[in-house]
């Protein structure tokens, strides 16, 4: 989205299905028992698959949400961003009796800093934050950031948030509220929030549509931007912005750095439902992180790959190759320059075992794609290019298995 006018640049969704036959069924499971299924069963998966989940789905935020935590205690002057040794993590916090541990218990952060503290997602510091702040004003933080109604985005189908009523929170749902737990949210309200702090603190209703022309008359009718009313100062949404660089660059989020670009972000990872065993995992960032124009809202529902379900190195890595491909499509200037290229010989790795060539060609500088079996094991049977051809650090290469 663009974070001044709100206007939504893409908005995709996996897995999709063929807008030319939308009853035939995406899902490889439900369509071998297709035939067998009651109407009303048929019914209902084929709502939930032309569902759009950016709009219509909620789900646990998880430690994104720290963001707003974060915001309005800098906003309420409870917080510093750089005051050494603020805050310190134990491992746990005792909230009316309850234990909540960090997601760190094993190794705890110790003396932190706000700034710190983020890039940590460490729960303890934003528990203690949410108690600070007192259900009162965190409610009211809710509404200026747009949680606690629909964005207002041109499409049908919008939900809402689901949040207990105010009277109802105590200590121990404040504290899970605080580090983005035990309520949900839809992705278009998360991204409406993102971009609240990075236009300098003030909301924008997302749109899709910027202008409707009259087929017969010509007539243009332009659809305004938004705006809604201050939620934070600037200067408290710069600081925010300058503490989700350091989360990019040195944190949880630096899995979603593009080289040359300044790249904010926060990741997080929650339950899917309580005790399901299934994650959600997501990623919010935005470029540049001292002045941006883009946001976005990378989530992911229940990831089972090799790279767990942590949200610094599955969302955020989609986020890096999402930004790598459209900020210079969107003209947006680097920040810093480019390194000078250096040559290298590409290596022989013919024979080895992926695992093998894997660390050959990183010691060497040099990215790689496999073709075929991916497995550490599998055997590289053929390479592009041949042992000995001079090429650029950086380059990726084509390395091809059985």
């Amino acid at each position: 989205m663009n974070a001044h006018t709100g206007d939504i640049l893409a908005m995709a969704e996996y897995p999709t299905y063929d807008l030319n036959n939308p009853y035939t069924i995406n899902n490889d499971e439900m369509k071998a028992q297709w035939d067998s299924l009651q109407a009303s069963d048929r019914s209902n998966a084929l709502q939930e698959m032309w569902r759009n989940k950016a709009i219509s789905n909620g789900y646990e935020p998880g430690s994104t949400f720290k963001i707003l935590t974060a915001s309005a205690a800098l906003q309420e002057g409870i917080a510093e961003v750089d005051k050494p040794g603020a805050y310190y993590c134990s491992g746990s916090i005792i909230v009316a009796g309850v234990k909540i541990n960090c997601w760190r218990s094993y190794n705890p952060h110790g003396s932190e800093s706000l700034r710190q503290a983020l890039m940590n997602s460490c729960n303890p510091v934003f528990v203690g934050l949410g108690e600070q702040l007192g259900v009162q004003k965190f409610y009211s933080y809710l509404e200026s950031f747009g949680m606690l109604s629909k964005t207002g985005v041109d499409l049908p189908g919008e939900a809402s948030s689901i949040f207990l009523k105010e009277n109802k929170v105590g200590p121990v749902e404040l504290a899970t509220y605080a580090f983005g737990q035990r309520f949900e949210v839809t992705p278009m309200q998360m991204i409406k929030m993102l971009g609240t702090i990075a236009n300098k603190g003030i909301p924008v209703t997302p749109r899709l549509v910027k202008g409707v022309v009259d087929s017969e008359t010509g007539v243009r009718t332009d659809v305004p931007v938004k705006e809604g009313t201050r939620a934070i100062s600037a200067e408290t949404a710069e600081n925010v912005l300058s503490m989700m660089g350091s989360v990019a660059s040195e944190g949880t989020g630096k899995n979603a750095a593009v080289p040359g670009y300044s790249i904010g972000g926060k990741t997080g990872t929650s339950e899917d439902g309580v005790n399901t065993g299934k994650y959600i995992t997501s990623f919010l960032g935005v470029s540049d992180s001292k002045n941006p124009d883009i946001v976005m809202a990378v989530i992911l529902y229940n990831p089972t790959g090799e790279a767990g379900h942590q949200g610094g190195t599955v969302a955020a890595p989609v986020a890096g190759e999402i930004f790598k491909e459209i900020l210079p499509y969107l003209d947006v200037q680097k920040t810093t320059p480019d390194a000078p290229a250096v040559s290298v010989a590409m290596p022989e790795v013919t024979g080895m075992t992926a695992s093998e060539a894997e660390k050959t060609l990183k010691d060497a500088g040099l990215a790689y794609e496999i073709q075929g079996d991916s497995s550490a094991t599998a055997v590289i049977t053929d390479q592009l290019p041949e042992k000995g051809i001079m090429i650029n650090t950086g380059t990726k290469v084509i390395l091809k298995t059985e």
